[in-house]
């Protein structure tokens, strides 16, 4: 199963697609709508070659002005998704941070450590890293014969119970 991972961030969303994980490196001249547009344009590219969208839930603690604008990208993504027919599952954030670390308050910070000692990448960012997470926990959900799934302790295993997984199939747009 072909499952594209998004945790996104207005200046470089993380994605994980397969064996390929980095971040879209947004340009800095673009700024409210355009911003959008262009993110909404390389989701679009990306979920071509995948089956499933799986995206970081809202994270309902975080605050400031960025809120808002991160708020609006989570929006045009998800109906962007929605209108073209393409299955989407939210992971909880508090899930991604228990899956990875084993606890589901551990930091940006622990969240990056566990995915260089699990994975064995350098990861250019917390963005990318954080996709490689829910690209894992979508595997071991959805595939968990993967040659790219890592084993993971049992208590770590726990977030997965609390996922809302979908059944996959592809909505008529």
């Amino acid at each position: 199963m072909r499952i594209l991972a998004l945790d996104l961030s207005l200046t470089a969303p993380g994605y994980c697609l397969g064996e390929d994980c980095g971040t879209i490196k947004v340009p800095t001249k673009l700024r409210g709508p355009e911003r959008l547009k262009w993110i909404r344009y390389e989701v679009i590219k990306l979920m071509c070659h995948a089956e499933l969208a799986v995206l970081e839930g809202y994270s309902f603690g975080s605050k400031g002005r960025a809120v808002v604008s991160i708020g609006e990208l989570g929006g045009v993504i998800r109906y962007t998704l929605f209108e073209r027919g393409e299955p989407y599952i939210e992971i909880p954030p508090a899930c991604l941070k228990k899956y990875a670390t084993g606890r589901g308050n551990a930091s940006k910070d622990d969240v990056l450590q566990a995915g260089v000692i699990r994975s064995g990448h350098i990861f250019t960012d917390n963005n990318a890293c954080d996709a490689w997470w829910l690209h894992q926990m979508a595997l071991a959900h959805y595939a968990p014969g993967s040659p790219l799934l890592v084993k993971m302790p049992a208590g770590n295993r726990e977030a997965l119970v609390k996922v809302p997984w979908a059944s996959v199939e592809r909505r008529a747009a």
